[in-house]
């Protein structure tokens, strides 16, 4: 008797972990986007409302690397500043500092283009 309930315990202890190794994580559960810190060389406003942000600074993906990258602000990019401005009145000027979380993907082009999520804006004065 002994014997049978230990075979039924090692046996669904046997099955429970097998389901837990073999899980796959949930999509909210995967790792952050890319975080991109530093100062804006450039600023270019397009015809279709998007707004094309060059930053020098570093990306903290996996790793830290030093970047030159293109972010593109669009309609879906929450943008903050320090005020708590409404996104209409901030204005991103050449030489303010920015907090950017980017989209994973991103081109190979020299010097990277990505779609910015999310970017909070410093005034460097």
């Amino acid at each position: 008797m002994k014997l049978k309930k230990l075979l039924i315990v090692i046996c669904l202890l046997t099955i429970f972990s097998g389901i837990l190794v073999g899980a796959k994580p949930e999509k909210g559960i995967s790792a952050k986007s890319p975080v991109v810190i530093g100062e804006v060389l450039e600023v270019q406003k397009s015809e279709d409302g998007n707004t094309r942000v060059t930053i020098q600074g570093y990306i903290k993906g996996k790793e830290v690397s030093k970047i030159t990258v293109v972010g593109i602000i669009d309609n879906e990019t929450k943008v903050m500043n320090s005020t708590n401005d409404k996104k209409e009145d901030i204005v991103i000027d050449k030489g303010d500092l920015v907090y950017a979380r980017v989209n994973e993907a991103m081109t190979k082009s020299e010097p990277p283009q990505t779609v910015i999520k999310r970017i909070f804006i410093t005034k460097n004065k």
